[in-house]
């Protein structure tokens, strides 16, 4: 009876975390709107002339979610751009008609330094906006890109050299890049 009163218990919290989660929806998200102001403020200024291109990071699939479906409609609809989300967890995902791989994706994010003109020469969109996890973070030229965000500090901070490595290489055609982190607040320690 004792662990039967326990898991009813438990129960009832569940529901009422739940039912208070319900009410946090993206536009309170404050977090996500500064995210959304840091993107829209550097594709309107951006920091070497005509690049419009930003890497965001983030350590979870269900994150990059989010954050892709917080994100891509909006910047299709008002700036016209092309965003796409690469986790390891599911099948990539992008604002293009068509269905494009892993790879592919890469390549249309990354056009000078992944050679689209050779792997993909009759496709003449390109995609502005990259949501990962840590799945692209190692091995890939992403240097066409002069923005990158990580959206979650991981407890490791090789992976934040690791990424940055992305957007940071030899034969970059910027001038300068950015490199931006959101870190914890200080009270959830």
């Amino acid at each position: 009876p004792r662990w039967h009163f326990d898991l009813d218990q438990d129960l009832e919290h569940i529901e009422e975390l739940l039912e208070a989660m319900e009410r946090i929806t993206p536009e309170h998200d404050t977090k996500l709107q500064h995210l959304k102001s840091h993107v829209l403020g550097k594709i309107s200024n951006p920091i070497n002339p005509g690049n419009k291109k930003v890497l965001i990071f983030t350590a979870f699939a269900d994150t990059a979610d989010y954050l892709y479906a917080n994100l891509a409609t909006e910047l299709l609809e008002n700036q016209k751009l092309h965003s796409a989300k690469v986790t390891g967890a599911d099948r990539p995902k992008s604002t293009l008609a068509k269905g494009y791989d892993f790879q592919e994706l890469l390549t249309l994010f990354s056009p000078r330094s992944k050679e689209k003109a050779i792997v993909l020469p009759n496709e003449t969109a390109e995609i502005d906006l990259l949501i990962g996890t840590d799945c692209i973070s190692e091995g890939q030229n992403l240097q066409d890109c002069d923005y990158l965000i990580n959206y979650d500090i991981h407890w490791n901070p090789v992976r934040i050299i690791q990424r940055f490595g992305r957007v940071d290489r030899i034969g970059s055609p910027n001038t300068s890049i950015q490199l931006v982190n959101y870190w914890p607040d200080i009270t959830l320690d």
